[in-house]
């Protein structure tokens, strides 16, 4: 059911092999206090019942599709975001969860800011593991408010992570898409960052200082791949981001950077290793599809 006045929002899932989870993830975005948006599903051709559990909803405002052959993250990533009718665009993995006032919030933000040059809004999210419990109950690495984007990729390179979040935490204009590349699985592993340094050419961030989404950690192959790799792609999407010079990255921040990163992939393998468990696998960069 739509509100009068208000804009619509597009809601929109690549999805892999999410037997486990996608339930959860339908329900918490159907759930939303925010009513007016449609919820689009892009199934890439799993082998799992994933797709026949998506179809079991009956909502007015969901939509799903089956690609007849495997994408990959990159292709269904971008075929996700390729026919939205919305004003604002949310793209969540087949394992994440909005909780209840997450779309509301986000597009009060641009609403209140309308015309005012912010080209995304990010939330802080909660890590939870494959049974849905709390690891970390909110990660914080940018401060309440709006934000330069120069001084947001600045703080990304000296930290060595990804400070914004995965897509989940993200909701950006759709009249963006036509300015940006799409998602690039080049450097896989930051696939989401990547999208997010393309939106921050055209504008400003603004982050909700309180968490309106989890992100899950629930894939195997991640928990076991992720140190050695993370570092490697993480460094390559330094030094792409720091050979722009509108971003102004120094020597210093890359110096900086690449130490954090160390410290980050090493903690990260140890962190997967205790917290994700097994589960079906995602469109997730690098390993779904």
């Amino acid at each position: 059911m739509k509100r009068t006045g208000e804009p619509l929002v597009t809601v929109t899932i690549p999805m892999y092999n999410n037997e486990k989870f996608i339930s959860q993830t339908i329900e918490s975005i159907l759930s939303q206090t925010y009513t007016n948006f449609e919820l689009l599903i892009y199934d890439d051709n799993s082998t799992d019942a994933s797709y026949k559990i998506a179809t079991s909803f009956r909502d007015s405002r969901l939509r799903v599709f089956r690609n007849e052959k495997n994408l990959g993250p990159e292709g269904n990533w971008n075929r996700a975001i390729n026919n939205v009718s919305g004003k604002y665009v949310k793209l969540i993995c087949g394992d994440d969860i909005l909780y209840p006032k997450c779309l509301e919030k986000q597009v009060a933000v641009f609403e209140k800011h309308s015309q005012a040059g912010i080209s995304l809004v990010c939330s802080q999210r909660t890590i939870i593991n494959p049974e849905g419990k709390s690891l970390i109950k909110k990660i914080n690495l940018v401060d309440k408010g709006r934000h330069k984007a120069v001084d947001v990729i600045r703080k990304i390179i000296r930290m060595g992570t990804n400070i914004l979040g995965e897509p989940v935490c993200g909701l950006y204009p759709a009249v963006l898409l036509p300015y940006t590349r799409g998602y690039s699985a080049k450097v896989p592993y930051t696939i989401d960052l990547e999208f997010w340094m393309q939106l921050l050419r055209l504008g400003d961030l603004y982050m909700i200082d309180e968490s309106l989404c989890a992100f899950r950690i629930s894939d195997e192959s991640w928990s076991s791949r992720i140190g050695d790799m993370r570092y490697h792609h993480f460094i390559e999407f330094m030094e792409q981001t720091a050979s722009e010079k509108s971003f102004e990255v120094t020597d210093l921040d890359m110096f900086i950077g690449k130490i954090n990163c160390a410290v980050h992939s090493m903690t990260s393998t140890v962190g997967f290793k205790l917290f994700a468990g097994s589960s079906q696998g995602d469109d997730r960069p690098a390993f779904g599809g």
